[in-house]
């Protein structure tokens, strides 16, 4: 900001000491202000003001101009033939923000001197002096003379390509076209570079017969662009990270650029009519390996009608570095480092060595440094050799010390090396893990000042491929194994032996095949998972059932009709029909011959009440008649009212049957199973799909309930075809045939409890508690459920079963109708209800749905508590503390009316735990709704900066 200026002529001779000025001298006084960034040669002041200002003619004199205090790193300088003050070295805002300068000022006709006492205010700048940051350091690479042309970034093929999805052609779904890249033959002159702190930004205007880029604009109809003239598309790496992004604009619609394009080559092609643009913007580009970076949208284009076109633009760089001296995208722009500074490549950011400071490294700046070799960079593993130098740089030393921590208390010291000697180094040959600790070199300089620096040495790693207490041993694992500090080859799933080299033997699975199976009637299991595979005849988790033949029907495949006397599943029930009447094998209903009656045929009426019988039944049959026609009319009008609204409902996602192909079964219970399948979509693939249906022995009322309750939820949800991310996706439906089915998408990992299961046991072996990813998890059904409460949905029983894990480990909300009914699980309660059984999740159920039968958006939040408390425990099954495994209704609400909770479970942060109480308030308008769930779990899960991890003090491995 400008300071202000206040100016005095004095005739203060008397005052002044013969060193500052003589006599008959005049003094001037002025503040000025003046930005860090200003560049070598920028005027400060001008001089010859001073001497106008006090009336004194100037013109025609000679001065001589002295700087005789306040420039001791020489930042300025004066130009005697205007008498003007200029910046001679580069700023620093950090290290000197200010400058009390005094001058002298002779006019040679008369000898007659000016003072003049300036004090200059350096600003602060934000953003300056560029940063180095040597996780994206450049390489430096030989320079090949003048008029050799570099480019920091150079592409790793020599072209980008442009990969254009569409189902216009079933045979050809995609096409790919690709366009040279336009760095290295563009300049300054013809585009607009900024590169910062790793990032690259880039804007180009151009017209349709300009370079090759407008041949993307010809072969797809993109010149009449949606979105007002602006495609944008999000950038990703390898890893799913974003990168940046990519914006076409057509210059019609007025759009502004953004900042940093502003006042460029950009702006100045759009005024002059140039139609299009694109701006290109790259974060975080660090690796000297090739950097993949893809640019992807769906676009909806013009053509003769309107459609959708996915776009994938696809950039593939090296990060191939400059000559010494030189920095920026094209390598043409000097560096000003000095005293052995690095110039970093993509800013021209210095690194000091040590003793300099300041934007150039001109600034001395006495310290002391401990420099390792080898660097910072390089990890410390135990093993290797490591030497720690001090160094004091612009300090006269009298002595310098090394401090080491003594091996038994950590309160005492003990003093390794003394002397007067500068760079006296320690060397460790190699590194064992009792040598770690702080080594501190303490300097005193001749004039007692004592200054010191600290190196913390932690090293607890071997180096890769190898394991011990010394490290010497080597790994040489195969199969995916990985190599631990202690343990040697840790194998995965279906794995062991010291090389991983064998696989599980049977009845044994998982981590290092540290688990046993436990699956029943000699079924064999998986060595990955231990999923039970069951033979033909076989169901259940763990094989323990056999499949059930349908009423009527028995045998191991179900061929053949039930004997005489019996009936129901599997034959398994006897007829108890009297007098030799037979029995209907479905139901078990008694068939009388003439003259038989009775619910088992067992009596047979007297002559005399025949005859009353027989006069009588006619009647009675006339008026049953005319009744059941009359209630099975209402029945079907109202049955087709209510079909007909749930068939328009769903008509929309009705598959054809002959897209579905069908392959085994992967879940069943008591009501119903689930089958694998390979569904043909619109676009032209196939994707994995799970079919769910409803057992056709026990189609009960509440299960076709259910069922279409499903149904119709999941239409909800994707109204417009989209979804939700963490709700399970909906393909269709199948109703026109039997059984009926509801499509959704296959998770590749399964329900949420297994794979806590899975992490629980790495956990055991590995000690890694993945508590990132597994609120990762919790975040994501906080989204889903999120989702649900925004349409008004209530899932009635949020729990990890009924939460799936995408082959992206992304959580989804699923089973929102048959959840309890396709899983065997101990966590549902048989209860009944206005007199028909169901099965309850008791456990997870809010205090007002277990009391009053009470589900609402609240409850739901109560569940996620559970389910909260589920991924923090690794899956485990929930159990309140002073009560049975599993309580019944009245058990369970006596123990939550007392304020009994799930404990705190072993290892959860404290931080996480208050969370899930936070969910168990008996007051349901207290609880935390589902988006403040997700910002609190948001909030734990670990930012850029270091300091909000160690606020919490979670550990996230």
């Amino acid at each position: 900001m400008p300071c202000a200026t206040s100016c005095a002529v004095f005739l203060l001779a008397a005052l002044l000491s013969s060193s500052q000025a003589r006599r008959d001298a005049a003094v001037w006084y002025e503040d000025v202000s003046i930005r860090e960034d200003a560049s070598v040669g920028s005027t400060v002041k001008h001089l010859r003001d001073v001497v106008n200002a006090s009336d004194v003619e100037g013109n025609g004199t000679s001065w001589a101009v002295n700087i005789t205090r306040g420039n001791g790193l020489g930042r300025f300088e004066v130009v005697p033939e205007n008498l003007t003050l200029t910046v001679a070295a580069p700023l620093d805002y950090e290290f000197s923000p200010r400058y009390n300068l005094s001058l002298e000022l002779t006019d040679t006709a008369d000898n007659s001197v000016w003072l003049v006492n300036l004090v200059i205010v350096v600003t602060d700048v934000p953003g300056y002096p560029p940063y180095y940051n040597k996780r994206c350091e450049t390489p430096v690479i030989p320079d090949d003379g003048p008029g050799e042309n570099y480019v920091l970034l150079s592409s790793t093929n020599g072209h980008y390509d442009v990969v254009l999805h569409h189902h216009i052609d079933a045979e050809n779904p995609s096409t790919t076209h690709q366009y040279p890249d336009l760095i290295p033959t563009l300049r300054d002159g013809e585009i607009d570079v900024v590169m910062g702190d790793c990032s690259l930004r880039l804007c180009l205007a151009f017209s349709p017969s300009s370079y090759d880029i407008d041949k993307l604009l010809l072969e797809t109809p993109l010149r009449v662009p949606e979105n007002e003239g602006r495609l944008e598309f999000p950038c990703r790496d390898r890893q799913f990270k974003s990168k940046g992004k990519a914006v076409f604009l057509d210059t019609e619609y007025g759009h502004t650029l953004p900042e940093w394009a502003q006042g460029g080559q950009c702006e100045m092609g759009m005024a002059e009519g140039l139609p299009y643009v694109w701006l290109v913007e790259f974060n975080d580009i660090w690796s000297t390996s090739s950097n993949r970076i893809q640019c992807t949208d769906v676009v909806a284009i013009h053509a003769f009608a309107v459609s959708l076109l996915g776009v994938d633009i696809n950039f593939q760089y090296d990060v191939t570095g400059c000559p010494e001296g030189r920095y920026g995208l094209y390598c043409d722009k000097d560096c000003i480092c000095k005293n052995g500074a690095r110039c970093h490549g993509f800013n021209g950011a210095c690194e000091c060595r040590p003793g300099w400071r300041g934007r150039v490294c001109d600034i001395p700046w006495p310290e002391v440094v401990i420099v390792d070799k080898p660097g910072d960079s390089v990890v410390k593993y135990i093993g290797t050799n490591l030497t720690l130098t001090c160094l004091a740089p612009h300090i006269h030393v009298a002595n310098m010390t090394w401090v080491y921590p003594a091996e038994k208390n950590y309160n005492e010291t003990r003093i390794i090396e003394e002397g007067a000697v500068q760079n006296r180094p320690i060397n460790f040959e190699p590194i064992l893990e009792t040598a770690n600790g702080e080594y501190t070199c303490v300097v005193k300089a001749i004039d007692g000042e004592v200054i010191n620096a600290t190196f913390i040495l932690n090293a607890t790693r071997c180096p890769p491929g190898y394991w011990g207490e010394v490290c010497h041993q080597v790994c040489d694992c195969q199969y995916g194994g990985t190599c631990d500090r202690w343990e040697g080859c840790l194998c995965p799933p279906g794995r062991h032996g010291d090389r991983c080299e064998y696989i599980c033997a049977p009845g044994a699975f998982g981590w290092n095949c540290s688990m046993n199976c436990h699956c029943q009637n000699n079924a064999s299991c998986d060595p990955v998972n231990g999923t039970c595979i069951c033979a033909e005849g076989q169901w259940g988790d763990s094989c323990q059932n056999f499949y059930f033949c349908p009423p009527g029907l028995y045998g191991d495949r179900c061929e053949h009709t039930c004997t005489p006397g019996s009936f129901g599943l599997n034959c398994s029930k006897d007829c108890h029909c009297q007098n030799n009447a037979s029995c209907d094998p479905v139901n078990g209903t008694c068939f009388c011959v003439e003259g038989q009656s009775g619910r088992f045929c067992e009596n047979a009426p007297k002559p005399e009440s025949n005859r009353v019988l027989a006069s009588v039944i006619p009647a009675m049959f006339i008026v049953c008649c005319i009744v059941i026609v009359i209630l099975a009319r209402r029945r079907r009008l109202r049955t087709n009212d209510t079909a007909d609204i749930e068939m328009e409902t769903l008509s929309p996602w009705e598959l054809d049957r002959q897209d579905i192909h069908f392959e085994h079964m992967i879940g069943e219970g008591e009501f119903g199973h689930v089958v694998r399948g390979r569904l043909r979509v619109p676009e032209g693939y196939q994707v994995l799909v799970a079919a769910k249906s409803i057992r056709p022995d026990r189609m009960t009322a509440s299960a076709v309930r259910d069922f279409r309750r499903e149904m119709d939820i999941l239409a909800r949800i994707h109204e417009d075809k989209a979804g939700h991310p963490n709700v399970v996706k909906f393909y269709g439906v199948l109703t026109k045939s039997e059984p009926q089915y509801i499509v959704v998408e296959y998770a590749t990992n399964e329900e949420l409890r297994r794979y806590l299961w899975s992490l629980r046991e790495q956990f055991k072996v590995t000690g890694h508690r993945k508590l990132l990813e597994r609120l990762g998890f919790a975040s994501g059904v906080a989204s889903g459920l999120s989702e649900l409460a925004r349409l008004k949905i209530v899932h009635r029983d949020i729990a990890a079963r009924n939460v799936v894990i995408s082959d992206r480990k992304v959580a989804k909300i699923a089973d929102f109708g048959l959840s309890r009914d396709v899983y065997v699980s101990s966590a549902y309660k048989r209860t009944n209800q206005g007199g028909e059984e169901e099965l309850l999740p008791l456990k997870w159920m809010a205090l007002e749905s277990l009391r009053d039968g009470v589900y609402t958006c609240e409850s739901d939040v109560w569940s996620y508590g559970v389910l909260l408390w589920e991924i923090a425990s690794f899956g485990e099954e929930p159990r309140y503390a002073g009560g049975p495994m599993h309580p019944d209704v009245c058990t369970l609400l006596e123990l939550l009316r007392k304020g009994v909770r799930l404990q705190q479970p072993e290892n959860c942060p404290l931080s996480v735990y208050r969370i899930i109480r936070s969910c168990w308030i008996v007051d349901p308008s207290k609880r935390p709704t589902p988006e403040e769930l997700l910002q609190k779990i948001d909030q734990l899960r670990p930012r850029r900066d270091a300091a909000h991890l160690v606020d919490h003090g979670i550990s996230w491995q």
